[in-house]
């Protein structure tokens, strides 16, 4: 079995989303692995690069800081994890997201790791629910607003599992092209990531479909370590309504508390997302992106977010290509009007 301290950093799950394309770095000790770093290496124009893969939100080290006192755990971590970085190829740009309660929090230490090797860290906020808890506290912690959204969308939609990926990526597809937008994700291996999670019972597709049989939201949930994930939504912009991806959201609540799961919302990007996800009553989670890159790298794209109409110096400034960030931070590009 492959050291892993998350679903995303299980080796059928990086197969899954890049064709097999994926490397890694490792340390071991005697013939045990201790540490491993999973990344995959691309190309921008002439510059080399690793960003996140497709659908993986969350990657970084898997450690095994063994046992002893949690100072002797905390410094084991810090040494495999340096170790790791110093064997990552000289790209000309390096991004991952980082998850660091994992291992019981020590994680949080990558962050450290990273910063000692020149790498930019930053947070990203996140919301978690503990799904262990009785259905009927959960759902008296979310706001009255968020009740009412689901009550109502209770009346008018049905709830159903899906088990057709292509019908996701169609609806997903044709949801962009109504709210006039370019899709920032590439569905090429999502059949065959859906196909993975589905052998191993830890991903579905959940679909609100109106009174006629049509759909009007979807989403894809995943799930191990677990943790469950709000990977993929997306919303038919001409319903009318607010309530069909709430309604979903609650129907994957009840998923996670039916598995004993954490929930993991999945990352906040906006202020609206922030009011969205916050009502449902899960707690601040941090995240830790963490990158690197070239001095030459970083001015050229500074040039091209100057130069572009619509450039974010924002995201320049901390390293990052103006191109794949979406696919990085987002989980969607088509349900903005929820957030």
């Amino acid at each position: 079995m492959s050291l892993s301290s998350s679903l995303f950093q299980e080796p059928w799950w990086l197969s899954a989303v890049t064709g097999g394309g994926y490397d890694e770095v490792t340390v071991t000790q005697g013939n045990q692995v201790v540490g491993r770093l999973p990344f995959i290496a691309t190309r921008q124009g002439p510059f080399r690069i690793s960003i996140m893969p497709e659908f993986t939100h969350l990657l970084g080290p898997a450690i095994d800081t063994g046992v002893g006192k949690p100072q002797t755990q905390l410094l084991r971590r810090l040494s495999i994890a340096r170790n790791l970085i110093d064997q990552l190829p000289p790209f000309a740009f390096f991004m991952q997201a980082l998850d660091p309660s994992a291992a019981g929090g020590l994680a949080l230490a990558d962050g450290l790791a990273f910063q000692a090797r020149s790498f930019q860290v930053r947070p990203q906020y996140t919301f978690q629910m503990d799904c262990h808890a009785d259905l009927e506290i959960i759902w008296h912690g979310m706001q009255t607003t968020v009740r009412r959204d689901i009550r109502r969308a209770e009346e008018r939609y049905s709830v159903v599992v899906l088990d057709d990926p292509d019908h996701f990526v169609h609806f997903y597809l044709q949801n962009i092209k109504k709210y006039k937008k370019a899709s920032y994700i590439g569905f090429n291996q999502f059949p065959t990531l859906f196909s993975a999670c589905t052998k191993r019972m830890s991903g579905e597709i959940l679909c609100a479909l109106n009174s006629d049989g049509g759909p009007a939201a979807m989403v894809f949930l995943v799930w191990g370590h677990g943790v469950m994930y709000y990977l993929l939504s997306t919303r038919a912009p001409d319903i009318g309504d607010r309530g069909s991806v709430s309604l979903l959201l609650w129907s994957a609540i009840k998923r996670a508390n039916q598995l004993k799961l954490m929930f993991d919302l999945d990352g906040v990007y906006s202020s609206g997302t922030a009011r969205f996800l916050g009502a449902f009553g899960g707690k601040i989670g941090v995240r830790l992106i963490v990158a690197r890159a070239q001095p030459i790298y970083r001015t050229i794209q500074f040039m091209k977010s100057m130069l572009a109409p619509n450039g974010n110096y924002e995201l320049v400034s901390f390293d990052c290509p103006t191109g794949p960030i979406p696919s990085v931070f987002s989980r969607a590009d088509n349900c903005a009007v929820q957030r």
